[in-house]
């Protein structure tokens, strides 16, 4: 049971990394404005989910290399429809599941 565990850890990374990839497009099917995008889905729903990959990332003890997967997803489905400097916004979900990922080791 242990290998058939240890086959899936990475699903929870890869699942949350699509969510934070296809909430973009989702909003913008629904024709919700730039600036709600921006703001809900970019800077609070994305954040959270990052600073939760993080985490998951910790938990499962994966390599520090799965710490790359969200943002480099984020980045390559950004490029085909939104402004470049949603880019940014790779570098900071980075920044958060770097956070996420440091959680109990923050002030020692």
């Amino acid at each position: 049971m242990k290998k058939l565990s240890a086959k899936y850890e990475t699903v929870p990374v890869v699942f949350w990394s699509l969510i934070s990839t296809i909430l973009p497009y989702l909003f913008s099917f629904l024709k919700i404005s730039i600036v709600w995008r921006v703001g809900l889905v970019f800077m609070i729903i994305n954040v959270i989910i990052s600073y939760h990959v993080g985490k998951i990332i910790k938990q499962n003890q994966l390599s520090r290399l799965w710490l790359l997967i969200l943002p480099s997803i984020f980045c390559v489905a950004i490029l085909f429809k939104f402004a470049n400097y949603n880019l940014l916004f790779g570098l900071v979900y980075l920044i958060f599941e770097i956070f996420g990922y440091m959680s109990k080791q923050m002030y020692r």
